[in-house]
């Protein structure tokens, strides 16, 4: 997965541990690793003011000032959700690998007096930024409540359909010769069937002993999985007759299953 979605994995997982009492090992910001490149992250709210003017106002100056925010305002739950982009000249699995590509993600929180969503904006604000932390992340909250709730397959469901795909994608990949990704596909396969030896880059996704394992090794399995970027990428390749054919609906196949197999593992936190 890339960058912002493993960010809004991450801070669902650890929102859903600071409602549920469980102490962080460590500060989320600057310290997870979904953090790395990022300078501030902070999360905003509009507000009216005179004259109907409108301004943003900060609600929590990092992540670890909006969990403790969560807690103590009495949130039940946190969770991520993803909604189809409406474009129609160009696929969500093609444009996933540009900043705002892809389709649309955000996160969820849940109260007694309702439903937030939280949407996130990533800019870079300087090449030259020390440490490599060249973006600056906004999360924007907005009222949910009067949007349907989410709804999303289960995690044994998702997780089977996700191996399906991988087994499907890795069998193209062996036929067509697609050098270095079939290495990605029999990896994600591997850890989804619990048999990788080595966790996945981001090995703080959720704190210990949050997650079920079968959520933990979806997770570390779509880390492998999620190819769908720019030059170089999975997507960066044409295939001629039925290869081609077959390399179109494998690939959706993934990508779709790889997009519900996260959003069953993270919210596997909320269900908790």
């Amino acid at each position: 997965m890339n960058g912002p979605i493993a960010q809004l994995v991450a801070l669902a997982c650890h929102a859903n541990a600071r409602i549920r009492r469980i102490a962080p090992a460590s500060r989320f910001f600057a310290d997870n690793s979904t953090c790395r490149f990022c300078d501030s992250i902070v999360f905003v709210r509009e507000r009216r003011g005179w004259l109907g003017r409108s301004r943003m106002e900060q609600v929590a100056p990092d992540p670890d000032a909006w969990f403790h925010r969560l807690a103590a305002s009495g949130a039940r739950s946190v969770r991520i959700a993803y909604e189809r982009s409406e474009s129609t000249t160009i696929p969500d699995r093609m444009s996933a690998g540009f900043v705002g590509g892809g389709g649309h993600w955000h996160l969820e929180a849940s109260d007694d007096n309702g439903r937030e969503a939280w949407l996130g904006d990533w800019h870079v604000w300087s090449q030259q930024a020390p440490d490599g932390r060249i973006w600056r992340v906004r999360y924007r909250g907005i009222d949910a409540s009067s949007t349907p709730a989410l709804a999303a397959p289960s995690l044994p469901a998702a997780r089977q359909a996700l191996l399906d795909a991988l087994q499907r994608i890795e069998a193209f990949a062996h036929a067509n010769d697609t050098a270095g990704f079939v290495e990605s596909f029999e990896l994600a396969r591997r850890r989804l069937e619990g048999s990788a030896g080595d966790a996945a880059f981001h090995r703080d996704l959720a704190p210990p002993g949050l997650l079920p394992s079968a959520a933990a090794e979806v997770l570390d399995a779509a880390q492998s999985a999620w190819v769908f970027g720019g030059m170089g990428s999975w997507n960066d390749q044409s295939f001629d007759g039925a290869a081609g054919v077959e390399y179109e609906a494998a690939s959706e196949q993934l990508f779709n299953t790889t997009i519900e197999a996260i959003c069953a593992a993270t919210n596997a936190a909320a269900d908790a």
